[in-house]
């Protein structure tokens, strides 16, 4: 099956390491507790805390093996890591599964609502992606103002039919320059009498303008080849902006 591509109209790349199935961790001494009373407490847990019942707790040494049916991939995540929290826990074994849709254009469609819905999302991140067979890989650059990855990771993997999220967001830079540079760029571009229309309509334009150690990259999409080059002049314009990056789509 092709691969699906997906534009949410937004700007990310980054997060790493949220399921955490076979990750080994310290061992803190010798673990005293019985296996049969660890994977009792464990579904315990699971069952108080996250509301999740009929999952199956095997403990064999310090290796727990969770079995069962989850309602999203983000149930899923939050069993495991729980259960990675108590101390008799090393490894975790993962046989939960996920309801699954068998068409990935639901899917795609709610992925890009959840995004174009993420409140902190700015003129300065975009977030693009695909979806194949219920695994979503998200993937652009965000603003460092908060740990934006983390939160959209989280929005995603809630959405029903979800398997998987690969996510590839990289964490802009979060110096003064660069800071600077996104407000002038934002600033001059939307003040442009031929892309003031863009502050009228909408509180994110479809363009989005990202910058990294003064590396301006403009996404997205506008109206025309002339709102494109405008777009590119204002950024080369800027003082401290290196290089600019134009990748901007319009109708040809």
């Amino acid at each position: 099956m092709p691969v699906r591509i997906v534009d949410f109209a937004v700007v990310s790349l980054a997060a790493s390491g949220f399921l955490l199935v076979g990750e080994t961790l310290a061992a803190t001494g010798p673990v005293q507790t019985q296996p049969s009373a660890v994977a009792s407490e464990v579904s315990k847990t699971l069952r108080d805390d996250l509301d999740l019942e009929g999952i199956t707790v095997i403990m064999v040494g310090s290796e727990a093996t969770l079995s069962g049916r989850v309602p999203t991939f983000w149930d899923k995540t939050q069993a495991i890591n729980l259960t990675l929290a108590f101390d008799a826990v090393e490894t975790v074994a993962s046989e939960l599964t996920v309801p699954g849709i068998e068409d990935d254009t639901e899917v795609a469609g709610n992925v890009g609502r959840a995004i174009r819905t993420y409140q902190f999302m700015t003129i300065w991140d975009y977030v693009g992606g695909g979806v194949e067979d219920g695994v979503v890989t998200l993937s652009g650059s965000v603003t460092p103002d908060r740990n934006k990855g983390d939160e959209l990771f989280e929005r995603v993997a809630k959405i029903r039919g979800v398997q998987d999220v690969q996510m590839r967001i990289a964490r802009q830079s979060e110096s003064r320059r660069d800071t600077d540079l996104r407000r002038q760029i934002a600033r001059r571009a939307l003040r442009h009498p031929t892309l003031s229309h863009y502050a009228l309509v909408a509180d994110t334009p479809p363009f989005r303008i990202v910058v990294d150690e003064t590396v301006v990259t403009l996404v997205g999409s506008v109206r025309s080849g002339v709102e494109s080059r405008i777009l590119n002049s204002i950024a080369r314009q800027a003082f401290e902006s290196s290089e600019v990056v134009n990748r901007l789509q319009y109708p040809r």
